[in-house]
């Protein structure tokens, strides 16, 4: 009997095992089995991923951000405006502290000249000088007490300042006779530097934009005419029209009546920015029918005074807002800078100003416009 029960209670044990299993084997079909330190890190490896997931998404709003911003500026075409550079010495004058003596004590680095101002320059689209030098080797002086001169290499120093364009109507572009100009012209279009006046329209193309440059010697209305189709013609061309005139009286703060009626003329004809030069000092500016007119930009990289009485000068620049190829708003801005890098004497290095003299050449500027009919204020 004892034999018996023992036999069932082993057979009892053993079915209620297989059972159990049976059970378990059912609950569990199909179902994933996890030890919990895998499961830990399962869950963290989804928790990354959720966060990478997140991570993808800033990024596309970053990029999209980003985009948004790269196309505002592919949307805006930037214009740099400085005045009278004389890139070189006038007949007889004495050689030390001359242009020609600086580039010698630089051991001829070219870079020098425009070294300061020069990021202002790669940043923009276009930037556009008066160059007021024959690049030439001619002897062929003109009958004048300044003739200046400079050799054909120093194009290259337009090329290491970042300046694309030049204007070349002014009162010293034939000092050095037919030949020095050109030479001048033959110099430029060697270095892709662009140049506008003496009957040349340039057209220069930045962004899937074509800007027109047109030069002048404004000394009197007499040139209106031929103004006019000049404008004209570029209007038909480029999207943008900018008219440079050398005009005025040389020390005045004030623009004589002759370039506030040029001025206001070319805009009147189309020009979308006129900026003027030859007075060797700042005038003020004016923003008539939304345009501005920069009577004067003064000396910028002046070689022909070693030390001039005013130093001030500043860069202008335009900034053109666009909306499929047509100007929706023009942002102009005032950047104060001097001919010289050094108070004593001039080194023919311009510097951006900062600070308190920065203040002072803007309120002159200010207070020259204040004077206008258009003039700008703050």
């Amino acid at each position: 009997m004892k034999d018996f029960l023992k036999i069932f209670v082993i057979f009892f044990i053993f079915f209620v095992f297989v059972f159990a299993g049976a059970l378990l084997a059912i609950f569990y079909d199909g179902k994933e089995f996890h030890d919990p330190i895998v499961l830990d890190e399962n869950m963290e490896y989804e928790k990354n991923n959720e966060n990478i997931e997140d991570i993808k998404k800033d990024e596309n709003i970053e990029n999209i951000e980003e985009n948004v911003d790269e196309k505002e500026k592919d949307n805006t075409i930037k214009i740099s405006f400085a005045g009278d550079c004389t890139l070189g010495n006038y007949d007889g004058s004495a050689y030390a502290y001359s242009f020609l003596h600086v580039l010698e004590e630089q051991s001829n680095d070219y870079a020098y000249f425009f070294k300061k101002v020069r990021p202002v320059f790669q940043n923009d689209d276009l930037t556009l000088v008066n160059l007021e030098t024959p690049l030439t080797n001619s002897t062929e002086k003109d009958d004048k007490e300044f003739a200046f001169k400079g050799d054909p290499s120093f194009v290259n120093i337009l090329k290491a300042g970042s300046i694309e364009m030049v204007n070349i109507s002014n009162n010293h572009i034939y000092d050095y006779s037919q030949k020095g100009f050109l030479d001048t012209i033959e110099n430029l279009k060697k270095s892709d530097i662009y140049y506008s006046g003496e009957g040349h329209i340039a057209y220069y193309n930045v962004k899937d934009m074509t800007i027109a440059s047109i030069g002048y010697r404004g000394w009197g209305t007499y040139i209106k005419t031929h103004l006019k189709k000049d404008i004209k013609e570029a209007k038909e061309k480029a999207d943008i029209v900018l008219v440079s005139f050398h005009w005025g009286d040389e020390n005045k703060y004030y623009p004589n009546d002759v370039q506030k009626t040029l001025g206001r003329f070319a805009i009147d004809e189309g020009a979308d920015v006129v900026v003027g030069h030859h007075p060797h000092v700042i005038q003020g500016i004016e923003k008539y029918k939304d345009k501005y007119i920069v009577y004067s930009l003064a000396n910028f990289c002046f070689g022909g005074n070693r030390n001039p009485k005013d130093k001030d000068t500043f860069i202008f620049q335009a900034e053109f807002a666009i909306d499929n190829k047509k100007i929706t708003n023009i942002q102009g801005n005032i950047i104060p800078c001097s001919v010289s890098s050094v108070k004593h004497v001039n080194n023919y290095q311009p510097v951006i100003l900062e600070g308190e003299e920065k203040e002072r050449v803007l309120n002159r500027i200010y207070y020259y416009s204040s004077g206008l009919e258009y003039g700008i204020s703050r």
